[in-house]
Formats: C-alpha cells, structure tokens, sequence
C-alpha cells in the first residue's frame, strides 16, 4: 500500500488547542484503552501495555488515588466534537492525543490491529486532520506497534522506531510547486530543537 494518504475535501479537523469541556454525549465508560495506550510515567507503565490497576473495559481500580497524569488526560474524542463517532477508542482501538505544550498531537494505535489507521473512514479523517495541523505548525504523529509515523498533508511518513528522548521537528522548504512539509527526528541537543522551541 502506498504512503500516500488519500485525497478528500471533507473531514474533521483538530482544534488549536483541546476543549475545556467534555464532549456532550460522551463518555469514558466502558472504554479503558487509554490505560492501555499511553505510558503512565508516575506508576512506571509503558505504552502498549495493560496497567495493572486497570479493570479492561470497565475502569480504573485506583480510580481516587489515580496519578495526576491520568486524571489530566482525556482524549480527543472527548474534547472535540468535530472528531466522529467511530473514533471512540474502545471501537476503533486509537487513542488521541494532544500535547499542546510541545504543539504535537499523537494518535496511538493498538499494536493488536496495528493498520486500522489505514482504512477507511479513518485514512480519509487523518488526510484532513494532518492538513489542519500542518497550516498551524503542528506536529501530527502516529504511533504503530513500534513505529512512529509522520503524517503530513500529502503523506505519511515512516520515521521508524522513535526512541522517547528523541525529538521529532517539522521542517519546510520551498520548492517548484509551493512549501512542502517535512519532519525528521533528531537528538535532544541538536541545536534545531533549541531553535524551534524559540521560535514557536
């Protein structure tokens, strides 16, 4: 299949920064990939991997005494509205992610059904998504199973297996046919990484 991302004029598209307020209508019940997706830095629990705490699709066992990173968290079908139905994580086993302090949004991918983001509807939703946080600088990634990807306005991008002390950075340059995205990943102390945080 090609890297590629399709074409299409119509899609939701990711807020400049995440809602202050739920999503009317929706809920996290019954749905715990979030415990499962995301590292939780503060009970040493990696991505991709149950928490021992968590109760799968019914909840959260230390639900009062849970760290404040997982209480902080909601993901983005929460947040936005303009983000459809079949993104519910428990259906679509992908989690959005959005970290505004590094403008990055993440979509993490269950390892378990690692090419869903690449059928439809959900290509056609990341195409316009990435197109959306590109106008605004936003990094737009995606992580499968051990790879990182880069999507872009007109493609995704293998980046490989990012390591967490890595840094991903978009770049542009002007060619022929107008400004064309790029992102690479480099070391912490690349001084591109000083560069950018200035410059954002």
């Amino acid at each position: 299949m090609s890297d590629s991302l399709p074409e299409t004029s119509t899609a939701p598209s990711l807020p400049p920064e995440p809602a202050l307020n739920l999503v009317p209508g929706r809920s996290c019940d019954g749905c715990t990939m979030c415990c499962k997706m995301l590292e939780v830095v503060a009970l040493k629990k990696p991505r991709q991997k149950w928490c021992p705490d968590c109760a799968i699709g019914k909840g959260c066992n230390i639900y009062e005494t849970r760290p404040e990173e997982c209480r902080a968290f909601y993901c983005g079908w929460m947040v936005d509205a303009g983000i459809p139905d079949h993104w519910a994580p428990k259906h679509s086993r992908m989690v959005l992610a959005y970290n505004i302090s590094q403008n990055q949004v993440m979509v993490h991918v269950d390892a378990s059904r690692g090419d869903a983001w690449r059928q439809p509807p959900f290509i056609t939703d990341l195409q316009n998504m990435a197109r959306h946080a590109a106008s605004r600088g936003r990094l737009f990634l995606l992580r499968s199973g051990q790879e990182a990807w880069a999507l872009l306005p007109d493609r995704a991008k293998n980046l490989g297996t990012v390591r967490d002390d890595q840094v991903a950075l978009m770049v542009r340059e002007t060619t022929p046919g107008g400004v064309r995205h790029d992102v690479i990943v480099v070391e912490p102390d690349d001084p591109r990484v000083a560069q950018a945080k200035r410059s954002g």
